[in-house]
C-alpha cells in the first residue's frame, strides 16, 4: 500500500554533513509491533533452536523496528517530496534504503 504524502513536513537540514537534525514526521499513528513478532523474526535467523533473547533485549529490539520504520517512512517522504510526487512509491524506498542501511548498520 502507499502511504500519502504529508505536505507539512518540516526539514531543517542545518546539521553536519547535510544530515538531517529535525524532522516532523508525517506518520499519523506511530508504528508498533508486537514482541512476539519480533522474536519469531529473530528465531529465524538464530544458527541453534535452543538461542534465546531477554526480555530486555527483545523490547530494545522492538523499538529499533519501531525507529528504524519511523526513519524509513520519513526519508521516503523526503524523496516523493523531492521528485514533486504525491504518493510514496517503492521507487521512493528503494532511493532511501541504500543510506538508510550506512545509518543503522
Amino acid at each position: 500500500s502507499r502511504a500519502q504524502v504529508d505536505a507539512d513536513v518540516q526539514l531543517d537540514d542545518s546539521g553536519e554533513n547535510g544530515r538531517r537534525q529535525s524532522v516532523e514526521c508525517p506518520v499519523v499513528e506511530t508504528p508498533t509491533f508486537k514482541a512476539k513478532t519480533i522474536q519469531e523474526l529473530m528465531k529465524m535467523n538464530f544458527e541453534h533452536e535452543r538461542t534465546r533473547v531477554s526480555a530486555d533485549a527483545l523490547k530494545m529490539l522492538t523499538e529499533l523496528f519501531r525507529m528504524m520504520t519511523v526513519e524509513t517512512i520519513a526519508r521516503a517522504t523526503d524523496q516523493a517530496k523531492i521528485q514533486s510526487d504525491t504518493e510514496i512509491s517503492n521507487e521512493h524506498l528503494e532511493k532511501v534504503l541504500p543510506q538508510l542501511m550506512f545509518d543503522f548498520p
